[in-house]
C-alpha cells in the first residue's frame, strides 16, 4: 500500500464549502478541518482562497488534481513542469456513492479551481501571491 502524501490543497472562496463536503463524504474524520484557513493577496477580508495542507491518504491523492512547479531563475517566474488531472468522475461516484447531493460539474468546478502541490504551503502562497488572513487582536 502507498504511503500518505504530503499536499497543500488550495481551493478558491467559491469552491470551499463543495471541496470540504466533498472532502467529509469521503473522509469523515480527516475532512472535518480542512480548508478553514482563509487567504487573500492583501491578508486582509475578503478571502479569496483557502488552504488546508499536511498528509492525505493514498485513496484520497490518487483522486485530487496535482501541479508541480519549479522556479525559473532565468525568467523570475515559476513554471508548471507537469500536472496531473486526478479523477473527477471517480471523485464524484465516490461521494453520490456516500451519499452526497453533488452534481459532476460541482465536482468538475473544484477540480479546475485547485491548487495542489507537494510545495511547503508559504512557498504556494508566495507563488499564488496569497496570504493568510490577519484577525485583529
Amino acid at each position: 500500500m502507498a504511503d500518505w502524501a504530503f499536499r497543500t490543497l488550495i481551493t478558491t472562496a467559491a469552491t470551499t464549502a463543495t471541496a470540504q463536503s466533498i472532502a467529509v463524504t469521503l473522509s469523515p474524520t480527516g475532512g472535518q478541518n480542512m480548508w478553514i484557513t482563509p487567504l487573500s493577496a492583501s491578508g486582509n477580508e475578503p478571502a479569496t482562497h483557502y488552504v488546508s495542507t499536511g498528509l492525505i491518504s493514498p485513496e484520497f491523492a490518487m483522486l485530487v488534481p496535482e501541479q508541480v512547479w519549479e522556479w525559473d531563475a532565468a525568467n523570475s517566474q515559476w513554471m508548471m513542469v507537469s500536472s496531473t488531472p486526478g479523477d473527477p468522475v471517480l471523485c464524484y461516484q465516490m461521494c453520490v456513492d456516500g451519499g452526497l447531493s453533488i452534481t459532476q460539474a460541482q465536482v468538475n468546478a473544484v477540480y479546475a479551481a485547485a491548487d495542489v502541490t507537494e510545495q511547503e504551503p508559504f512557498v504556494a502562497f508566495s507563488r499564488l501571491g496569497l496570504k493568510i488572513l490577519q484577525t485583529p487582536l
